[in-house]
């Protein structure tokens, strides 16, 4: 499934933490995650790479529970 997750340089990593794309998360652990990362990722000193890997990280180890968000997030073509 790892092969599924998209590069860390695809824009929707982005487009998600900065809060331009705004799924409604499913998963709690999602939901959980994701406050505390965008509110990180718009900080100046931002470590945006570092965040992207995390929730890709996220993805990765919780697949199973966070599939349905994964495929609303990543549906259809490569941005």
């Amino acid at each position: 499934m790892n092969n599924l997750i998209p590069p860390a340089d695809d824009r929707r990593w982005h487009d998600l933490l900065s809060g331009t794309a705004r799924p409604g998360f499913r998963c709690l652990a999602l939901r959980i995650l994701m406050i505390r990362l965008t509110h990180a990722y718009c900080r100046s000193e931002a470590d945006r790479p570092a965040a992207v890997e995390e929730l890709r990280g996220f993805f990765a180890d919780n697949m199973r529970f966070a599939a349905d968000d994964f495929r609303i997030i990543f549906a259809g073509a490569d941005r």
